[in-house]
């Protein structure tokens, strides 16, 4: 059987990132839920996207906005109004979110704060403790909503270092790149661009 080309898009942040159908079926079951709808329904609305990404003829990759248009118009057009309005809520209300929380070096102050940014989140868990960009993308994901959770406006990047650390802690990843006998563990930089993803 011939295997499927996998499908990499586009993030808002520049990055890339390889396309995830449960990913979406994840999204769309929890705005259905939020519409009152049956968020069994996201399987096959999930592998329709799916498909309609790849059958798609252009040479440049589609975007994360792209993406998010077609579950948009996916859940219009099915009658799922309610399940559409509640997937822009929810992007907005993130969007807000993610303008709303800035960063500060409390050793640098004359540096302003920074705003917050996932991706670079993305690039310390690729580049200091080496993982891979799926995993490094996911765990961002859960950082990011403990941050919002906790409802500051203003984070130290101590503060940001640490809880990153302890996600990589809690699922037992932060073996996969130990210090040498001697030296200490690197402190993550959560501001600083998040370069190319490594090589596995």
């Amino acid at each position: 059987m011939k295997r499927k080309k996998s499908l990499v898009i586009t993030k808002r942040d520049g990055t890339l990132e390889q396309f995830s159908t449960a990913k979406l079926r994840s999204c769309l079951a929890r705005v259905l839920q939020a519409g009152a709808e049956e968020p069994q329904m996201a399987a096959p609305l999930a592998q329709a996207i799916t498909l309609h990404l790849r059958e798609q003829n252009d040479p440049e990759l589609p975007t994360s906005e792209y993406i998010y248009g077609c579950a948009r118009a996916a859940l219009t057009q099915t009658g799922l109004a309610c399940s559409a309005d509640a997937l822009e809520a929810h992007r907005r209300l993130r969007e807000a979110r993610r303008q709303r929380v800035r960063v500060y070096d409390p050793i640098d102050c004359s540096r302003q704060p920074v705003r917050w940014r996932k991706g670079a989140i993305v690039g310390t868990l690729q580049n200091v403790y080496d993982l891979r960009q799926a995993v490094a993308r996911f765990l961002a994901g859960r950082i990011e909503e403990r941050v919002f959770g906790l409802g500051y406006r203003l984070l130290s990047k101590p503060f940001l270092a640490e809880l990153v650390r302890n996600e990589v802690l809690a699922w037992g990843l932060l073996f996969e790149r130990a210090p040498a006998p001697g030296s200490e563990v690197p402190t993550p930089n959560p501001v600083a661009g998040s370069g190319p993803p490594k090589e596995k």
